[in-house]
C-alpha cells in the first residue's frame, strides 16, 4: 500500500542560527536551535502542506539526535527510517544572517552520523510504501552513501515511484572548498 507521499533522504543536523541579525558570527552572543539539513526541512515542509511525509538518515545517539528524532515527530514526519547511530554525532551548522545576500555558516560534518547512511539502512518494504523519493546530492559525494541513495531511488523505480534528485550542492562538503567556505554554492 502506499501510504506515504515523500520520503527524502539525505542529510540531518543541528542548525544553530545567531540570534543577531546582521552580526557576524565572530559576534553572535546567542543562537537558536533548529532543525536543518535540505531533505530533513523538505520532509517536515511537505508535511507542513498535508503530505505523509518520512525521512531516511541516520542522527547520534546524544541530545541532538533525540532533538532532530523529536522535532520530526512533533512536524508530523514518519520516523521509521532515522536510525539511530551509536557510534557518531549528529551533524551541526552555525549560521547567520547577515544582509539579503549574506548567510554565513560553518559545517561540522566529520564523520557525522548521516554520513554513515548505508545500504543495510534501505529497507525495501519502506521504499515500497512511496509515492516519490527524493535523494540530495550531498549523500553523493561519498561511496557508502552514493550506494545507499542509488539503491534507494532504484527500488523506488522498481516500486513505480517517481524519484527526484535536490542537487544541495555544498562545495565545501565535497571537499573542493574550504572549512570557512560554507557559504559557497560555487567553486571558482
Amino acid at each position: 500500500m502506499k501510504d506515504i507521499d515523500v520520503i527524502t533522504i539525505g542529510r540531518a543536523g543541528v542548525d544553530l542560527y545567531g540570534s543577531q541579525i546582521g552580526g557576524r558570527l565572530e559576534d553572535m552572543g546567542s543562537f537558536e536551535k533548529y532543525i536543518g539539513g535540505s531533505p530533513t526541512n523538505i520532509a517536515c515542509g511537505t508535511s507542513r502542506l498535508g503530505l505523509q511525509t518520512a525521512l531516511i538518515t541516520r542522527v547520534g545517539d546524544e541530545h541532538m539526535g533525540r532533538f532532530i528524532r523529536e522535532q520530526l515527530v512533533r512536524e508530523g514526519v514518519n520516523v521509521d527510517g532515522v536510525v539511530t547511530d551509536p557510534e557518531r554525532l549528529t551533524a551541526l551548522v552555525i549560521l547567520g544572517i547577515r544582509d539579503e545576500d549574506q548567510f554565513p555558516l560553518i559545517f561540522y560534518r566529520e564523520n557525522c552520523a548521516d554520513m554513515a547512511l548505508c545500504e543495510d539502512d534501505i529497507d525495501p518494504a519502506f521504499i515500497e510504501r512511496a509515492r516519490s523519493v527524493v535523494a540530495t546530492g550531498t549523500h553523493l559525494s561519498n561511496p557508502q552513501t552514493e550506494a545507499a541513495t542509488i539503491k534507494a531511488l532504484k527500488l523506488a523505480r522498481e516500486f513505480g515511484a517517481r524519484t527526484a534528485l535536490d542537487i544541495d550542492y555544498r562545495p565545501n562538503l565535497w571537499g573542493v572548498a574550504g572549512h570557512g567556505d560554507g557559504e559557497s554554492r560555487f567553486v571558482e
